[in-house]
C-alpha cells in the first residue's frame, strides 16, 4: 500500500471503507477486531473504545503495543498466523467468540492463492468481513491508475465472470472478485451474509458464521 500515490477513487475506497466499518462496529457488539495486512492500523480508529484491536502485518509501521487505543500489532506473515492453532483459541476463549476479523484494502486480491488463503481463513471460528475492489470498469482504471503511480507497470487486463485480474511484470497478479462468487464460497463454509454495501470503486461484506457451524475447540485443535 502506498498512501502517497493514492488517487482520487482509491481515496474513496478508503473513506467509504471506514465508514462502513464504523456503522458496523456500532450494531454490532465484536470485543476484538483483527485486521489482517494492517499495515499503518489505519482501521483502529473505527473500533469501539470498549473493544480490543490485534493488527496483523508482516511489516508493520506501528508499535507493537498501542496502548491508550487497546490495541496491539504482530510482526507475522499472514498465512502463518491462521495456523497458529493454540493463538486461535485463546483469542477465542478471552473474547468469548466475539471476534471479527477483516480483511481490508483488496488484501484478499493481493494474496498469492488467494483462495487457498480465504479456505483457511473461512475455517477460523471468527465473523469475517472483506473491503474489495470492485470489478467495473471504473475500479479496474482506478487500480490501474495507482499502480502506475506505485511504479507497477501492467501488462496485461484478465477480465472473467469470477474476476478482474491485472498481471504485471514483475510477476505478481492483483484481482478483484466478482461479489457474489466470494459470498457462494464463504457461505459453504458455514457463515451467512449479514451485511454489503456495492459501489462502482469498492464492495464490502460483512459474514456471520452460523451458530451450529462453529468449530468445537478439541476439534480444531485435533485439526
Amino acid at each position: 500500500m502506498r498512501p502517497d500515490y493514492f488517487t482520487a477513487r482509491v481515496r474513496q475506497f478508503h473513506d467509504c471503507e471506514r465508514a462502513f466499518y464504523f456503522d458496523l462496529l456500532r450494531s454490532t457488539s465484536y470485543r476484538l477486531i483483527i485486521e489482517v495486512g494492517c499495515s499503518c492500523c489505519r482501521l483502529i480508529g473505527v473500533k469501539n473504545h470498549d473493544s480490543d484491536y490485534l493488527g496483523i502485518d508482516i511489516n508493520p509501521s506501528c508499535a507493537r503495543r498501542l496502548r491508550d487505543m487497546n490495541g496491539a500489532v504482530v510482526r507475522c506473515e499472514a498465512n502463518k498466523f491462521f495456523k497458529r492453532a493454540r493463538l486461535i483459541n485463546e483469542i477465542m476463549r478471552r473474547y468469548d467468540g466475539a471476534v471479527l476479523c477483516i480483511l481490508p484494502f483488496n488484501f484478499l486480491g493481493t494474496m498469492d492463492a488467494p483462495m487457498e488463503f480465504l479456505a483457511r481463513v473461512c475455517q477460523m471460528p471468527f465473523d469475517l468481513a472483506l473491503s474489495l475492489f470492485s470489478t467495473s470498469e471504473t475500479a479496474t482504471a482506478a487500480r490501474l491508475e495507482y499502480y502506475k503511480l506505485c511504479g507497477i507497470n501492467v501488462q496485461a487486463v484478465v477480465r472473467t465472470d469470477d474476476y478482474v485480474r491485472l498481471d504485471c511484470l514483475n510477476g505478481f497478479q492483483a484481482l478483484a472478485f466478482n461479489p457474489g462468487v466470494l459470498t457462494r464460497r464463504i457461505s459453504a463454509y458455514g457463515f451467512r451474509l449479514n451485511d454489503a454495501k456495492y459501489s462502482d470503486v469498492c464492495n464490502f461484506l460483512h459474514f456471520k458464521r452460523e451458530r451450529s457451524k462453529v468449530f468445537r475447540r478439541e476439534a480444531y485443535e485435533a485439526s
